[in-house]
This record gives structure tokens, sequence and C-alpha cells, in this order.
């Protein structure tokens, strides 16, 4: 019997705290999570260019069909720099663009569409502790038994396509990939950047 003011106390106490505790909590940064686990095309040949390609090539089509004034306009695709990615791309998406159907100039002429396509390097620290969760094992397996299980790779690209015309955007498409870590230089520069051509920049991400 002698417990029960303590008791009566002890939840009086509570009663009190607990709502600016839970005021407190409200007012705290969200808790970080991972994002929910999903997949990421890795690039392994220049079959995985043409689709590329293949998919800026659509964009294109899709912006000039919204755009009537400007369907029947040359495109003119920027000139690419000395990397094997971009002389391969700049011809692919050529072909690809003229299979659609579409103008597409060898010179630039006064009422052309400017198509530019640039490619960005991201790098991950390979240093940082890396576990596998179940889930990605998981996949890690299946894929393996389907005869596409690929290596984990530290390096990233953005391939960033867009056409301008009269210094308004008619299409932007940004493609992010992985590639194999010893095959950055087909993509970028060692010397990172190009001043004649397009714009190219490794970015180096470090865990912590």
């Amino acid at each position: 019997m002698k417990r029960q003011p303590a008791l009566i106390v002890l939840g009086m106490l509570i009663l009190t705290v607990l709502p600016g505790l839970l005021t407190a909590c409200s007012r705290s940064r969200p808790l970080a999570t991972n994002p929910s686990l999903h997949t990421q095309e890795k690039l392994q040949a220049v079959d995985h260019w043409d689709n590329i390609a293949d998919t800026v090539a659509m964009r294109v089509q899709k912006s000039l069909e919204d755009r009537r004034d400007l369907i029947n306009k040359p495109i003119y695709i920027q000139p690419p720099n000395d990397r094997a990615f971009s002389m391969a791309f700049y011809d692919l998406l050529r072909t690809r663009l003229v299979s659609r159907g579409m103008q597409v100039s060898d010179k630039r002429e006064a009422d052309s569409l400017m198509l530019n396509y640039s490619v960005q390097t991201v790098l991950h620290d390979s240093s940082a502790n890396w576990t596998p969760s179940l889930a990605a094992l998981g996949i890690a397996v299946v894929n393996s038994v389907t005869g596409s299980f690929t290596t984990r790779s530290d390096h990233e690209i953005i391939i960033n396509s867009d056409m301008v015309y009269k210094n308004r955007y008619v299409m932007h498409l940004s493609t992010v990939c992985y590639i194999d870590d010893k095959e950055w230089p087909m993509y970028i520069s060692p010397e990172s950047f190009d001043p004649n051509g397009a714009q190219t920049r490794t970015v180096r991400l470090v865990d912590r």
C-alpha cells in the first residue's frame, strides 16, 4: 500500500516529461537510412553504348514531335573529343538519328538544333569498408545463375545529352551507369578536361 503514492508520483512525472520528449524528437533531424536496393547497368561493350545512343535518339524524336515547329530543322551534333567513347558515341548517335528519319547536318547551319553530350565520372573511395546486405548477396547469386553476374565497380559515369535551339533547351537527358575501373580513360582524358571539346570532369566521393 505504501508503494501507491510513489507510483502515482512516477506516473504524473512521466505524463509531464513525455510531451516534452516527443516534441524534442519531432524537431530533431530525420534518421539516416540507405536507399531501397535497386539495380544499375554497367557498361561493358560497345553494344551498350549503342543502346544509350538509341535512347537519346528516341528522346530527340519525341521532343521534336512535341515541337512541330522544329521537326524539319537540321540537327547538328557537336564534334567529339579524342576519347574512345566520345568518338564512337558520335557515330552511333548519328546512325540512330538518321535511321529514325531525322535530318542530321554534317556542318552547322544558321537554323540548326544543337545536340550536345558530355561525360562526367564519379570515383568512389574503394578503401572504405563495404559490407553487402543479404539482399545484395541474393541478387548477386541470382544474376550469376542467369549469366548476368558482374563485379562491383568504384567508377560511375553520368552521360548528359541535351538539344538546344536559340539558347533554349528542347531536350535534356542524363544517364547513370557503372563502368569497369580500368576503363575510365575510355570515357575521359587523363588530363580530365578538354577546353575545345565536350566538358568532362571527374568527381571523387569519399565515404565517411
